[in-house]
């Protein structure tokens, strides 16, 4: 497999002569592999010690004196601590001893140019520097470094300059069989390669599907930002080093490419909203005006791309968040159209991010997460297309369907809404307990069946403390607040075949269903206390406590009462009243109870 990559790597660029080299060392060392058995690859992780700034030269000659560094230990070969602006890096390390027959030794990255050495002799170097320790950037390439014969006998020496934020061996490094690293590569770069046809395929499908809807605006953004992405990850792909060798290059059309992402995802947007945004706008020139300045930059001066990548990820954040917070907004409109558009862009965005984060060694390492994010934009773009053509069809299906259908749909709107009307009609628009005329209804309902069935009933009439003080000092929105708790901590106490209603500004009148007095009493002395555990905060931040007078008439049971239910409610609000007003007059924030032992006429209640 890897040989075959490896020829179609050179079919495509018949030139690199580099390439056929390389696959021919391939296959030769697959051979040589399969005849004598060798150690496994291993991991360079331990044993790392650091030199900050340049070594001294040895007396008279112009090798390097090693041992006049001033050498510490380092867990890793990529965050060496305690830089102080130095440009100029040395790491050493004993690299173990195993029975390979081709050892090579594979670096993931280097920022940003290296030298090594062994037994004092230069046997790799990548970038050049100068006799004054200055060099300039070349690219992010892999590298795999030829070791000698007898490498495990003396140290290894790393020179490493960087005038970037990072310095040192990024990535992995790893000790192994020159074939068995190279199988790595190869496999690393199909796998990338295959999220890059997938984001093609996907990209190309995206922009016919938008050519056939003539909805040329859309098809061309996709296709241009499928187009875009799919460089921007075989710029920066394993295999894109052996298609041809020009690190420098490869790293300048990723960097292009990422700094674009927002101005293409910025005319994504705006096609998919179908109007004009102001955000987008602002994010397509804000995009092409930095590319358009670091280019210039670029070339008129000693600034590199790589210096404005940390700039742009700051500018990234800014932009696709703006694009991200321009959906949500649009999302009550858009349904699941708009929301299929925030979960895509918020995808690239997280996925970009965590990518961008590990980069900078916020976070560790997370391979392919931002090819992931790609891949599910992509995806999200394609399902938009997928759904619009669902919803066309769905309304052409709607669009056809009998006349009958459509008065059905209607008559059931209008009964949905009589319904709501009739619910608006009985309960309390503030509280939404039963209102007085709903609760009258009822409760002549509930009394009835109470004196046919000679089941006891209770009925608790209270009234909010001081309420009026509270609309005076607070203001209304203040009592309406007191009102809405109130009304809550009632409902929640209650059970629900009690009636539960707003009798009129601050009052409140339960009937409780077979409830006898000793019942009763119990649940009004439960509902004061929660009452008195209320607290609502007014406008000014200060705590209102709030209190309630009780009054509670029961009847454990009923007699032969032939007078109507509702002249019987009405005796039994009054009695309720006069008990509630009794509260008042002794101090409020108590409950008063009035027990009717028996009632056999009307004509008692009066006395109450």
């Amino acid at each position: 497999m890897v040989f075959l990559l490896s020829c179609y790597a050179c079919i495509k660029n018949h030139s690199a002569l580099r390439v056929i080299i390389t696959c021919l060392l391939a296959l030769l060392g697959g051979i040589t592999s399969l005849q004598v058995y060798g150690a496994a690859e291993e991991s360079v992780d331990s044993g790392w010690f650091y030199h900050w700034g340049d070594l001294p030269k040895k007396s008279g000659t112009a090798d390097w004196d090693v041992a006049a560094g001033n050498w510490q230990v380092t867990d890793t070969a990529s965050s060496v601590p305690g830089r102080q602006g130095e440009k100029i890096l040395w790491l050493k390390v004993n690299l173990p001893d195993r029975s390979w027959h081709d050892p090579h030794l594979f670096i993931s990255s280097v920022d940003l140019t290296l030298q090594v050495f062994h037994a004092d002799k230069l046997i790799y170097q990548f970038g050049v520097i100068d006799d004054e320790g200055n060099s300039r950037f070349q690219g992010w390439p892999w590298h795999i470094i030829r070791l000698p014969v007898d490498y495990s006998k003396q140290a290894f020496y790393f020179r490493v300059f960087s005038d970037y934020s990072d310095i040192g061996l990024s990535g992995d490094v790893i000790i192994g069989e020159r074939f068995e690293l190279l199988s790595k590569v190869y496999k690393q770069g199909f796998t990338g390669l295959l999220f890059i046809v997938v984001l093609v395929v996907v990209g190309i499908i995206s922009t016919v599907i938008g050519a056939i809807k003539r909805d040329g605006y859309v098809a061309v953004s996709t296709g241009l930002l499928s187009l875009d992405l799919a460089l921007m990850m075989f710029a920066e792909n394993e295999l894109s080093q052996l298609l041809w060798l020009s690190p420098l290059s490869w790293r300048y059309l990723a960097a292009v490419c990422y700094f674009l992402v927002p101005a293409f995802l910025a005319i994504v947007v705006q096609s998919w909203h179908r109007e004009k945004s102001r955000t987008s706008r602002l994010v397509l020139i804000t995009s092409l005006l930095f590319v358009v300045a670091v280019s210039l930059l670029a070339v008129f001066s000693s600034f590199n791309l790589i210096f404005a990548y940390p700039y742009f990820d700051l500018l990234f954040v800014i932009m696709v968040l703006s694009l991200l917070a321009s959906c949500l907004r649009k999302l009550p409109r858009q349904g699941l159209r708009g929301l299929l558009m925030s979960l895509g862009v918020f995808a690239l965005f997280v996925s970009l991010l965590l990518d961008m984060m590990s980069a900078h060694g916020v976070i560790d390492w997370i391979g392919r997460m931002g090819q992931w994010g790609l891949i599910t934009f992509a995806l999200t773009s394609l399902s938009i297309y997928l759904l619009k053509d669902w919803q066309q069809q769905k309304e052409l299906h709607k669009l056809t369907q009998h006349l009958e259908t459509e008065v059905q749909a209607r008559t059931q709107e209008l009964k949905l809404s009589q319904i709501k009307l009739q619910q608006m009609a009985r309960e309390d628009f503030l509280t939404s307990l039963l209102n007085r005329r709903a609760f009258s209804e009822q409760a002549i309902t509930e009394l009835s069946s109470a004196i046919r069935q000679q089941r006891p009933l209770s009925l608790l009439l209270f009234d909010i403390d001081h309420f009026k003080d509270i609309n005076d000092c607070y203001g209304h929105s203040t009592g309406d607040r007191v009102l809405k708790a109130v009304a809550s901590v009632t409902k929640h106490t209650c059970r629900e075949s009690d009636l539960v209603c707003r009798y009129g500004g601050e009052e409140f009148v339960v009937l409780l269903h077979a409830t006898d007095s000793t019942q009763a009493h119990t649940l009004a002395a439960r509902l004061r206390e929660a009452i008195n555990n209320i607290a609502v905060e007014s406008g000014s931040g200060e705590t209102i406590s709030i209190t309630a007078s009780f009054g509670l008439v029961c009847a454990d049971r009923l007699g032969d009462v032939k007078q109507p239910a509702g002249e019987l409610l009405e005796r039994l609000l009054r009695a309720a009243d006069q008990v509630m007003y009794e509260v008042k007059t002794a101090g409020r924030d108590a409950v008063k109870v009035h027990n009717l032992d028996v009632i056999k006429t009307i004509d008692q209640l009066a006395l109450i």
